[in-house]
């Protein structure tokens, strides 16, 4: 005997044995072969999902879509208040109006600004409790034929405050735009503070938004920041990536192997970075007693590297009087997981020891390989007799990637130590 084709082979051994029929029952007309009752859960859910393809692709793409305006990053970054850039940003109730775009003036010319720490000398006895740095705008202008720069120095303005740290205030000792907000750190009394415009765009002033203070946190003395960076849309912030020793040489402290990190949201982290600082330390050769210090260090989004430029080299154990002599013209490029470096050597005219990198700003439409850096003096600084410090500073552009020399060191006229550089307009009106 033959089943007919609808039927199957199943249902043809069943009736010649009887005794060997399963105890389940034939599935009903509406009832889908592949996934009788008696099959898992997870049988049925396929065949659920196979059966009503475009509602369950319709509800995943829903969900999928509130998980994304839902999440932190969108509110973040584009969110009302992000876009405006308020209310994340230590409250500050208007948004921020400094960008490295609108320092473009025209095709190969950028406006600039220079800030300086003074140290002790930023005490203005004149005025109680007042202290003050000097913010000096400037143009840079490229020949792309020649491959050379010119630069042009402004007028100066003064930034003035009241606050300090044990009779010390306004060392600002970095310039770097975040969020559109132009911001500038106090070494000394660790504040991070906000440097805005007056309506007309011509003078300046400072409002503190930030204090932190030293190593992981858990301290009472500011944090010594000396650099700054920008990076996957967060603010970097460091200091001299050197132990604070005793006059022995023995460690006090590591609380400058530390740097702060400030999101989009205004919330803070703290990072050891021993790792990261010594690794640096040991391709320039200075590892312990020597040392490195650090006062320019950039996070190249181009370059895809991180770009160290030391103000001091030393195989030496650290000695105030000396180290005013080592100053450094070496750039190292650094991987961003800091497993492989490249040492350039960048052949300033100047080899006299007292020059130090303090600063640079990445040179806008040039990919990260032209900077314009500053460097810095102090001499007979080491002492507490102020009359004898002499301080001085100099603008250089180079390309990073090979050393090469485009603008040799120009002394800036007003002898003073300029730490702080960064592409903007400081002729910005801010918005009514």
């Amino acid at each position: 005997m033959r089943a007919p084709a609808s039927t199957g082979g199943l249902f043809l051994h069943d009736m010649e044995n009887p005794s060997s029929r399963s105890s389940s029952p034939v599935p009903n007309r509406g009832e889908s072969f592949a996934y009788p009752n008696h099959y898992s859960y997870l049988s049925r859910i396929q065949w659920y999902i196979r059966q009503n393809t475009k509602a369950v692709l319709a509800t995943f793409a829903f969900l999928v879509f509130l998980l994304v305006i839902s999440s932190d990053f969108l509110h973040d970054n584009f969110g009302p208040q992000a876009l405006r850039g308020v209310g994340s940003f230590a409250g500050a109730v208007h948004g921020g109006y400094f960008s490295v775009e609108d320092s473009k003036v025209k095709d190969n010319v950028f406006r600039f600004a220079a800030v300086t720490d003074l140290d002790q000398l930023s005490d203005m006895h004149e005025e109680k409790l007042t202290y003050r740095s000097v913010l000096l705008p400037g143009i840079i202008t490229h020949d792309p034929v020649k491959n050379t720069y010119k630069l042009e120095m402004e007028e100066t303005r003064e930034l003035k405050t009241h606050h300090n740290e044990a009779g010390r205030g306004a060392e600002f000792s970095e310039l770097t735009i975040f969020r559109n907000r132009l911001l500038t750190f106090d070494d000394r009394t660790g504040e991070v503070f906000e440097i805005l415009n007056q309506a007309d765009g011509k003078s300046s002033f400072v409002v503190p938004r930030y204090v932190l203070t030293e190593g992981d946190g858990d301290t009472d003395k500011g944090m010594k920041w000396e650099w700054s960076t920008v990076k996957n849309g967060e603010l970097y912030m460091g200091s001299m990536g050197k132990e604070y020793t005793h006059k022995d040489g023995s460690i006090a402290n590591t609380n400058n192997l530390w740097i702060s990190i400030l999101n989009a949201r205004g919330e803070i982290r703290r990072v050891s970075w021993v790792k990261q600082y010594n690794f640096v330390r040991n391709v320039l050769g200075a590892q312990s007693p020597g040392y490195l210090i650090h006062e320019a260090i950039n996070w190249s989004p181009h370059l895809k590297k991180w770009v160290f430029a030391p103000r001091r080299i030393s195989t030496e154990t650290y000695d105030d009087v000396k180290d005013e002599k080592r100053g450094s013209n070496k750039v190292v490029l650094v991987n961003e997981d800091f497993t492989d470096a490249t040492v350039v050597t960048v052949n300033m005219k100047s080899k006299d020891g007292l020059h130090g990198f303090s600063s640079f700003a990445f040179i806008p439409g040039t990919q990260d390989r032209h900077v314009l850096a500053l460097r810095s003096v102090e001499e007979d600084c080491a002492g507490d007799d102020l009359d004898v410090c002499k301080q001085r500073s100099y603008f250089v552009i180079f390309d990073v990637t090979t050393g090469k020399v485009l603008l040799d060191e120009v002394e800036i006229d007003e002898p003073l130590k300029y730490e702080g550089v960064e592409f903007v307009n400081m002729y910005a009106v801010p918005p009514k």
